[in-house]
């Protein structure tokens, strides 16, 4: 039977009379297990929020049971310190104020589980074409332009930090002709 160390440590200091039977010794590793996942998830969440599905990738990691993980997910998620759309809707909110565009955000939600239909009003309450546009806009007037080819390497750059190409090209086009009526005069 495997034990997470954290558990083995807590079980040794608060070891029970011995000898013990089996199934006394495996309830007893059981509820600390429970409360040690618990514990680690109200640390974790103290530092951060976290997403559900990276809560219990963390918990399984560091070698906890699923029976532990799911216990610790739904007590927490029971007092709202584990809250999915909080976190989505910071999340989504922090990553555009960094300049990340849609797709690069939804990729980053996937890799940490999160369900994108389960988010409420998702994509409509949080991206808009004239709020990507600006943005993309806002992250090229601090880029200078290239000499050779700089509406293939602007463009590049933007559909880098997560951008359509539709409003990566428009964003590069209005950067180019604004470029070229300053040269011009």
């Amino acid at each position: 039977m495997w034990i997470p160390v954290r558990v083995a440590r807590l079980y040794v200091k608060n070891r029970p009379d011995l000898p013990c039977d089996w199934d006394n010794f495996r309830e007893a590793v059981q509820l600390i297990e429970r409360k040690c996942a618990l514990t680690m998830v109200t640390e974790m969440l103290s530092r951060r929020d976290h997403a559900t599905g990276e809560v219990r990738d963390k918990l399984a990691r560091y070698g906890f049971h699923q029976p532990a993980i799911d216990f610790a997910v739904e007590r927490a998620t029971e007092y709202r310190f584990l809250d999915e759309s909080r976190f989505c809707s910071y999340f989504i909110e922090e990553r555009k104020r960094r300049g990340w565009g849609q797709r690069k955000i939804e990729t980053e939600l996937k890799r940490r589980h999160v369900v994108l239909d389960d988010i409420p009003g998702y994509p409509e309450d949080y991206f808009a074409v004239e709020d990507d546009l600006e943005r993309a806009s806002a992250l090229l007037a601090k880029r200078r332009v290239p000499e050779t080819r700089g509406f293939e390497k602007l463009v590049r750059f933007l559909m880098g930090k997560g951008f359509s190409y539709h409003i990566a090209a428009d964003a590069v086009k209005a950067r180019l002709d604004a470029e070229r009526e300053e040269c011009a005069v």
